[in-house]
């Protein structure tokens, strides 16, 4: 039922260090009177909102789209499960239906498509031993380029149970389950029809919180180009670059000011509606990287933050 993830809100401290941390990773701003939005250049949708509340940074909501249709299958299950509507949480706010989902994350489903996004830099094939794809061609793209995000492709959340959470957003918001990481660690959902490998995933915390959203590259030299960027400008580097086992996807990850984090990526699994998937169980090491230029992950690349 769910077929787009349209935009995420943080709570946040400062509105001028959230701004600032966004435009600096390639991100655009429309300012509004409760919120700015952050936007990709080239994409007419919100990607993440940015609420001051003066208080500890805090996930606000997120907001997905789906048909009309949709929409009214998803309210009859909200119904039978005695889960109430919401009044939308502040002036501006996205229509559709607002609830709180069995962790207390407040969501929004709304009757929309995601929009097209930016594919104006078409990247050079690769040569591989005895293929050779790029004939006559510099595979090197220019060193003038300005890389920017295409679109917000993912994001994850930290809740209490993995498996009741994925449960949950599968059977009553009709997300498919991609794989899975052992032991209740982590569940990695895709939308209905075709999708990315994942769209929105769930990790193990004591308490609910943000763990980051991923921004989407052209390849790996995008990636990097912006990520040398937004290094010089005193971001602190979280983790990569790297490739994860779950999603195959290329990462590079950077913390907010409040220890969030942003991702940019390239390269992720996709998975056509009628393909036969058959999700997997990780192991967590597998999971989490095939390889990375600085090792295993960081001690605190699985804490939450929110809870302190």
């Amino acid at each position: 039922m769910i077929t787009s993830l349209q935009h995420i809100a943080l709570g946040i401290p400062s509105m001028k260090a959230g701004t600032d941390f966004y435009e600096d990773f390639g991100l655009e701003n429309v300012d509004r009177p409760d919120h700015v939005a952050m936007r990709c250049f080239g994409r007419d949708q919100d990607q993440i909102l940015l609420i001051e509340t003066g208080q500890d940074r805090k996930f606000h909501h997120a907001a997905f789209g789906t048909t009309a249709t949709g929409l009214v299958a998803i309210q009859k299950k909200l119904e039978d499960r005695g889960i109430a509507l919401l009044d939308p949480p502040f002036t501006g706010a996205a229509d559709g239906i607002w609830f709180r989902d069995p962790e207390g994350i407040l969501v929004n489903v709304q009757v929309a498509e995601a929009a097209p996004f930016r594919t104006d830099s078409q990247q050079a094939a690769i040569n591989r031993p005895g293929l050779n794809m790029r004939l006559a061609q510099k595979g090197c793209p220019p060193f003038d380029i300005k890389p920017k995000p295409r679109r917000m492709g993912h994001f994850i959340l930290f809740v209490r149970d993995v498996f009741a959470q994925s449960a949950f957003y599968c059977e009553v918001l009709g997300f498919q389950l991609s794989d899975r990481i052992t032991d209740g660690y982590a569940a990695f959902m895709r939308t209905s029809g075709s999708s990315d490998h994942h769209v929105v995933a769930m990790l193990k915390s004591d308490g609910t919180g943000f763990h980051h959203a991923s921004f989407e590259m052209g390849d790996i030299d995008e990636a990097e180009v912006a990520a040398t960027s937004f290094l010089s400008k005193g971001h602190k580097h979280a983790w990569g670059p790297g490739r994860h086992g779950v999603g195959s996807n290329y990462f590079h990850y950077f913390r907010d000011p409040w220890n969030g984090m942003a991702e940019y990526f390239c390269d992720i699994d996709y998975i056509p509606g009628d393909a036969e998937w058959e999700p997997m169980e990780w192991t967590k090491k597998d999971g989490m990287f095939l390889w990375s230029a600085d090792g295993p992950p960081p001690p605190d690349f699985g804490r939450n933050y929110e809870l302190g």
